[in-house]
């Protein structure tokens, strides 16, 4: 089977999606590293930029939340690029299929 080079939209889109998965696993880490950091409440810098991202949004999530969030978005974005790029190969195959059939049927047979 030939190998296909990817498409620059496809390259792009994967790294979009990539780069919202890697985002929430972070943002997830440093909530968990936070809640559990053995560190005073005045020095644990993680819980303290935590609740001052989400004072200053005025939504309350923490960083597990929102890295749940960007986790998924970067799975859905990669799925759904995953399928429509695998639908457009499967149509260029069968068109391909189809051609050579109606080429082969074409030529008279001696």
């Amino acid at each position: 089977m030939k190998n296909k080079k990817l498409a620059t939209k496809e390259l792009v889109w994967y790294i979009i999606g990539g780069f919202f998965a890697v985002s929430g696993i972070i943002l997830s880490i440093f909530s968990l590293v936070g809640d559990y950091l053995n560190v005073p409440a005045v020095d644990n810098w993680i819980v303290n930029a935590e609740t001052s991202v989400s004072n200053w949004m005025k939504i309350n999530l923490d960083w597990l939340g929102w890295g749940t969030i960007f986790f998924a978005l970067g799975l859905t974005i990669g799925v759904i690029t995953l399928l429509y790029f695998a639908k457009k190969v499967i149509t260029e195959k069968e068109k391909a299929l189809r051609r050579a059939q109606r080429l082969g049927a074409d030529t008279p047979s001696n």
